[in-house]
């Protein structure tokens, strides 16, 4: 594990000695299987722990000292992910007659609406840090060989929309949320794999996603990239909005309003059909536009994409008159 003791988890969270360390660890355990380790891959997560064994280390070198910074991330998002993934557990105790809830004298339990807001905040604060883990490899990856060898790293680069920060450059705003991000992913896979291959044609797709990986792909790739990335956006979200059911939050497409009997509580319910048809139009008509932007800037540097021929497929357009959404 990456985390030992409680006063290493009183850095990120302001929790009393008192804690049992031994009560979290399974927790602590379950989080970095889980996310962690899938994340960085076993490799670099092993490498990370044979750095954690030595610490602290005098004079640290640069490669060390960006080691230990991203350590610190893995760490916060371990702990928040570990109170996330056993909140429920925490506040239970098993005896051997059973599952009991723990009661006090003199504390209280947390409101329903409390509880809320902080696994919530849990969620958030661990989800969100996978995507700066991501970015921060992304953006010193000289000094992690061990992640640049990895699937992940090619898995990572081949990826027109890698990360959360990338989405919201395109620009498309999901409120900074990986959990939101990965709704998104199979939806992101569909569009890019039967929309966005045959709009552009195999050679040229497979062209483009072959210079992705490489350390310094060519201008030209760089160059086409926000082409590609905006109508897929788009199209997913309109895909995602169709099948969830008006914000796009971390578990779909959900109205917000405040329960009048418990003003402290928040209610999120589906959107209306009407509300939801008005979006998922919007959405796709945007990135149809945007399909359009593509196909006239690849017209404009035909000297750069000579095997796009200018015919594309037919565009996504899914008619649902008088169809019901689904929403999960």
């Amino acid at each position: 594990m990456l985390l030992n003791s409680i006063a290493e988890i009183k850095t990120f969270l302001p929790i009393g000695v008192g804690n049992d360390f031994n009560r979290l660890k399974p927790h602590i355990v379950n989080a970095e299987t889980k996310y962690i380790i899938p994340l960085i891959g076993q490799v670099m997560y092993d490498e990370l722990q044979e750095f954690y064994e030595v610490l602290p280390i005098t004079n640290p070198t640069e490669v060390q000292e960006k080691t230990i910074e991203l350590l610190t991330k893995i760490q916060h998002a371990t702990i928040h992910l570990a109170y996330f993934v056993g909140y429920d557990f925490l506040n239970i105790s098993v005896t051997d007659s059973g599952f009991k809830r723990l009661e006090s004298d003199t504390k209280k339990g947390l409101y329903k609406y409390q509880e809320d807001n902080l696994k919530q905040y849990f969620s958030d604060a661990g989800f969100n840090t996978l995507d700066s883990i991501l970015v921060f490899l992304e953006n010193n990856i000289e000094h992690f060989s061990e992640f640049k060898a990895s699937p992940n790293w090619t898995v990572l680069k081949s990826s027109f929309l890698p990360t959360v920060k990338v989405v919201e450059e395109t620009p498309y705003n999901i409120f900074g949320s990986r959990l939101t991000f990965l709704n998104l992913k199979p939806h992101v896979a569909f569009i890019q794999d039967t929309i966005i291959r045959k709009y552009i044609g195999d050679v040229l797709y497979q062209e483009i996603l072959t210079e992705m990986v490489k350390d310094t792909p060519a201008e030209k790739v760089t160059q086409i990239l926000p082409y590609i990335r905006k109508p897929l956006i788009y199209l997913s979200v309109a895909m995602l909005m169709e099948e969830t059911g008006a914000t796009l939050g971390n578990h779909g497409l959900y109205f917000e309003k405040l329960n009048s009997k418990h003003p402290d509580n928040r209610i999120k319910q589906p959107g209306s059909e009407e509300r939801i048809a008005a979006l998922v139009s919007r959405n796709r008509n945007i990135g149809n536009a945007y399909l359009d932007a593509l196909k006239s800037y690849l017209l404009a540097n035909i000297e750069d994409w000579e095997t796009f021929d200018g015919s594309t497929g037919s565009v996504f357009n899914r008619d649902n008159t008088d169809k019901k959404p689904f929403w999960a």
